[in-house]
């Protein structure tokens, strides 16, 4: 509108122009046709050039992963504002990724320290185990659980801090579901001990494929939740292996107090507590959600159906041929 009005004031100083040196009606007639229609038809043109132009921005942010490698999609410009333009997208990309870059770098120097304060913490918790296996007493005993526990933090913290590149850390291997349910249930035999377990293993002498340092891990945090959360007088694991035609399953099942029907849908969440647990305040939230997205990062499923007061079943899946044809 303020172009119009302006061009409309030019125009009215001609007309009062040519009114002045008494030009004819029809000189005036057509000054104001070619007037209005040049500037109409310049206006015209650089409104479905911007369209175009403006049109092309949109359809290339849509089809990119990483937005911020629209000027690369741009083209040369083909006037000074779409140059300027550029130029100022190119400099606010810039800006980002160095924003990015910034906390990136400082959250793998924190992720660093991290795992070089596990190793270290783990030293004196293997002093402690050794001291307290000298010293057998009732107290002693007490200590070493306390002990496994603090492992088993600093543990979890550890895989915590790696699961978010598990991909630069992992070697897919033929693991056997029997060796592996094996190590975790003497890496917790004093807990089961303590709760009185029978354990019921079939079917484990099925191969999976799998990085077996991370599937220990996974198969661990199950396996302490069973222990933890066991409220019977003796605590029942069995441990069931399933050989179908397109997967392999291993079925860990306890008789514990069970999951509320309300909570299995949040389960896996982060820092997701059930309400016995967040009475108990013992709980951190974090061992069936690492399990979930290490799972994830492997290519492994996992299922988890309980009903409250009758125990739960945890279902590892391992699809049948994932890495078998590039091992």
């Amino acid at each position: 509108m303020g172009q119009i009005l302006f061009v409309s004031g030019v125009l009215a100083t001609v007309e009062i122009f040519l009114l002045t040196v008494r030009a004819s009606l029809w000189i005036g007639i057509y000054t104001a046709l070619c007037f209005y229609g040049t500037y109409f038809l310049v206006s015209w043109q650089e409104f479905r050039r911007k369209k175009i132009y403006f049109q092309n921005i949109m359809e290339s942010i849509g089809s990119l992963d990483k937005k911020y490698l629209l000027p690369e999609m741009l083209g040369y410009p083909a006037n000074q504002e779409e140059r300027m333009l550029k130029e100022l997208l190119e400099d606010l990309g810039k800006s980002m990724t160095d924003h990015v870059n910034y906390y990136k770098n400082a959250e793998q120097e924190y992720k660093e320290y991290i795992e070089l304060w596990i190793h270290e913490v783990k030293t004196p918790i293997a002093a402690g185990k050794l001291m307290v296996e000298n010293h057998q007493t009732e107290n002693a005993r007490e200590l070493e659980a306390e002990l496994e526990r603090i492992e088993d933090y600093t543990e979890q913290a550890l895989f915590y801090a790696r699961s978010a590149h598990v991909e630069k850390d992992y070697l897919i291997r033929r693991v056997k579901l029997k060796d592996l349910v094996t190590w975790a249930v003497k890496r917790n035999k004093r807990a089961l001990i303590a709760k009185r377990a029978s354990i019921e293993m079939n079917g484990l002498e099925t191969v999976v494929y799998s990085d077996e340092k991370w599937l220990a891990f996974i198969l661990n945090q199950i396996l302490s939740n069973s222990v933890k959360y066991g409220d019977k007088e003796t605590l029942k694991l069995s441990f069931t292996g399933n050989e179908e035609q397109e997967q392999v399953t291993l079925a860990i099942r306890d008789n514990g107090r069970g999951i509320k029907s309300r909570d299995l849908d949040r389960v896996f969440e982060k820092g997701f507590t059930g309400s016995r647990e967040r009475q108990a305040r013992q709980a951190t939230g974090l061992g069936l959600y690492l399990c979930k997205k290490l799972c994830g990062r492997l290519g492994h499923g996992i299922e988890i159906a309980s009903t409250e007061g009758e125990g739960c079943e945890v279902r590892l899946i391992f699809p049948r041929g994932s890495y078998a044809d590039v091992i």
